[in-house]
């Protein structure tokens, strides 16, 4: 069995396989390491382009994937 390992306490996953979306949402004060959880969704579907981040019930960030390959690390601006 593989271990979902991002750094940090997990709550929930959610994989759009359609969208290649997926959310990754963790307890407050969790916040996940990038590549580490790249790599996780990466594990379910090799095509993942977009992953959100949730801490709490609050958006934190999205890791976006690159046309050249790389991922961007976007930050949820809340008010």
């Amino acid at each position: 069995m593989r271990r979902w390992n991002v750094m940090c306490n997990v709550e929930k996953i959610v994989v759009n396989v359609d969208k290649y979306m997926g959310e990754l949402h963790t307890p407050e004060l969790n916040y996940p390491d990038m590549s580490s959880t790249i790599k996780c969704f990466k594990n379910i579907d090799p095509e993942i382009k977009r992953i959100d981040v949730y801490v709490g019930e609050q958006p934190n960030m999205s890791y976006v994937k690159e046309t050249d390959g790389g991922w961007m690390a976007l930050k949820w601006e809340t008010a």
